[in-house]
């Protein structure tokens, strides 16, 4: 029988080696792609430390991009820092001290493989920052950094040694909504948030961080009680933040179980640098009117009658003795520049009058009861009436109304020649008068304030606009004299209605507000309603009251000498038997070492045996609380703006 020996010719000794060069072929392949996957996991891990070094780098310099494109004074603010590496294109072999250079070398990397570029809105895609935060030099900044990694396998299998490694990261200004509770903006002052006495500052509910204090000083902060357990998203407390110091939480300041306190924190800027300022009111009728009323007139709390002001243009007002509805200044209480009245006259007979909407006469004729009347309706200027005065039957009940031709006089009863209380319609007022006299809204000695009930523009609330350098000047012995109380609930009593301090869509009054308060109350106007309350204007977004004070911001604040420690001219707050103050306080201008220079101050001071209360948002240049009764701040803590933040962009 014949043996097959196919199978062992298939075995031959070339067929071996055949096989063999095959298995070196092919390990020699899976070397290859083992050593390609190593060196590039190597290469992908350095992407990742070249990224997160760029990135560091990047938002490191962007705080300083922040400072020196939002301070005017920057080298003067932070005598520590330097911005000279800021505008020009360069690599970390030329500026190895910036700052972006520093943080790129925490994290590896240095000299040529670093560089950093300013590049425009355009060349990063991005919108750029509006005009109402003013022209910013290099609001942006992108740091490149270049890994170069060697390469172990793939070398075996090409010529590529090398991979360069790259990874950008561009950081800048944009616009963000933020709560803006309280806000410090001095840059450098020590203290510039100072709270002594027994004077406290409360926050309740509303976001994360309640008080932010852009100062630098390591001294920024000199508080005494400052109680925020209860604000926070959960009402168990809420972080107090300040560029500067001091490092240690002061034991006065209470940040609850959720809060914390932050020394170091970027500078917030201002939170209200997008809000447009208020034109002045121009054309007929634009003046604002002072004139006499008597007890009950529109909310008048005042026995011996008030001054109801409307709102308007105050830019020309008047001091001293003025007529019956003219431009009188804003200075209210005892001592010289106070309004006072002269005498309505006398109604002039026959057709010889001429008068305007608001007027008033004292006629002497058929009037017993020795009353006032005011034109409340003109349908055309003139008094075409042949009527003589001695004919005329005058109105003897207040409120009664007369058809004059084309006037309508109405009975205001029997306002007095003057008051130390005044009233405020609600609306705009455009304080703009530059000399200290007549200037801002003063109140001086027995002086009280109150809004009054009539419809003004119909946002519930005022509004001061201080176009100049004057501003708020309080006394701390205005809101003492004994006028009917306050009621924060809208009660009527007596006769005297008081405004709701709650606005129709806002939060309900804070509990830590008594029942009736005697002293001194503003309002400020009510979001979403009409007139300066409206959308788009300056109440608050979220249907709470919005701003109460308004200074420009090219004029800082001047109201008389600040106590607490601050030198120079400062806006006053106090109040003998307490006060109420709702709505934003927003004062602010430039970045000036004293008050006065470049700077707006704000003290509020509470006076002995009274409750005094702001309610809203502050942003301001400087703070001090002081008196020894105690001033309570209640933030609206859930109002937001827009703020320019130093963010990462890619």
């Amino acid at each position: 029988m014949k043996r097959d020996c196919s199978s062992l010719r298939r075995w031959s000794p070339q067929q071996g080696q055949t096989f063999l060069v095959i298995v070196i072929l092919i390990a020699f392949f899976l070397l290859a792609v083992l050593g390609l996957a190593t060196d590039y996991s190597q290469v992908w891990a350095h992407r990742q430390m070249a990224q997160g070094a760029a990135d560091a780098a990047c938002q490191a310099g962007a705080a300083d991009v922040f400072l020196n494109g939002t301070d005017p004074t920057a080298n003067t603010d932070f005598p520590g820092l330097d911005f000279s590496w800021i505008g020009s294109t360069f690599d970390c072999s030329a500026k190895p001290n910036s700052v972006p250079c520093m943080y790129a070398s925490f994290n590896g990397y240095a000299g040529a493989n670093v560089s950093v570029r300013f590049p425009s809105a355009s060349d990063l895609g991005v919108s750029g920052i509006p005009s109402a935060f003013g022209t910013i030099t290099n609001p942006y900044i992108k740091v490149t950094v270049t890994d170069p990694v060697a390469t172990y396998f793939t070398k075996i299998a090409s010529s590529i040694t090398t991979v360069n490694v790259k990874a950008s990261a561009a950081c800048g200004l944009q616009v963000i909504n933020a709560p803006v509770p309280l806000v410090v903006l001095h840059r450098a002052a020590g203290p510039s948030l100072q709270v002594t006495g027994t004077a406290s500052i409360t926050v309740l509910g509303g976001p994360q961080r309640s008080i932010q204090v852009d100062s630098s000083s390591l001294a920024a902060v000199s508080a005494g009680t400052v109680d925020l357990h209860q604000a926070g998203p959960g009402g168990s407390g809420a972080d107090f933040a300040v560029f500067g110091g001091p490092t240690a939480k002061p034991a006065g300041v209470n940040v609850g179980t959720s809060g914390k306190w932050i020394p170091g924190a970027n500078p917030f800027g201002d939170p209200f640098a997008s809000i447009t300022t208020p034109a002045r009111p121009t054309g007929t009728g634009s003046a604002g009117s002072a004139k006499p009323v008597p007890y009950k007139t529109n909310g008048c709390p005042d026995t011996n009658g008030c001054i109801e002001y409307s709102a308007g243009d105050y830019t020309t007002c008047s001091t001293g003795s003025i007529s019956y509805g003219a431009n009188g200044c804003l200075v209210i209480g005892n001592g010289g520049g106070s309004n006072s009245f002269t005498a309505p006259p006398n109604r002039v007979p026959g057709p010889g009058g001429t008068y305007s909407l608001g007027n008033a006469i004292k006629p002497t004729n058929n009037n017993a009861g020795g009353y006032t009347f005011e034109a409340t309706t003109v349908v055309a200027p003139g008094h075409p009436s042949s009527t003589a005065n001695v004919s005329m039957v005058w109105p003897q009940a207040v409120g009664g109304t007369l058809p004059d031709g084309n006037i309508t006089w109405t009975n205001v009863g029997l306002p007095p020649s003057s008051s130390n209380t005044a009233i405020f319609d609600p609306g705009l007022y455009y304080l703009g008068r530059a000399d200290s006299s007549g200037g801002g809204l003063q109140l001086r000695t027995h002086a009280m304030v109150r809004p009054s009930t009539a419809t003004g523009d119909g946002s519930l609330g005022t509004m001061f606009y201080f176009a100049t350098a004057n501003s708020i000047s309080f006394g701390s012995n205005s809101g003492s004299e004994s006028i009917d109380a306050y009621y924060p609930d809208g009660s009527t009593n007596g006769g005297v209605t008081s405004p709701a301090l709650r606005c129709p869509s806002g939060s309900p009054t804070p509990t830590q507000v008594p029942a009736t308060i005697p002293g001194n109350v503003l309002l400020g106007p009510c979001g979403k309603t009409s007139g300066i309350g409206a959308a788009n204007q300056y109440g608050s977004p979220d249907g709470n009251r919005g701003f109460l004070f308004f200074q420009s911001r090219s004029n800082a604040a001047n109201g008389g000498s600040c106590t607490g420690g601050f030198g120079g001219n400062c806006a006053i707050l106090g109040g003998g038997a307490g006060f109420i103050f709702s709505g934003f306080i927003y004062l602010h201008d430039g970045n000036g070492g004293t008050c006065g220079t470049g700077t707006s101050c704000l003290s509020l001071a509470g006076g002995s045996g009274g409750n005094s209360f702001t309610i809203g948002n502050i942003v301001v240049d400087k703070l001090s609380m002081v008196g020894n009764s105690g001033v309570t701040m209640i933030l609206n803590p859930t109002a937001t703006f827009s703020v320019l933040r130093p963010i990462l962009l890619q």
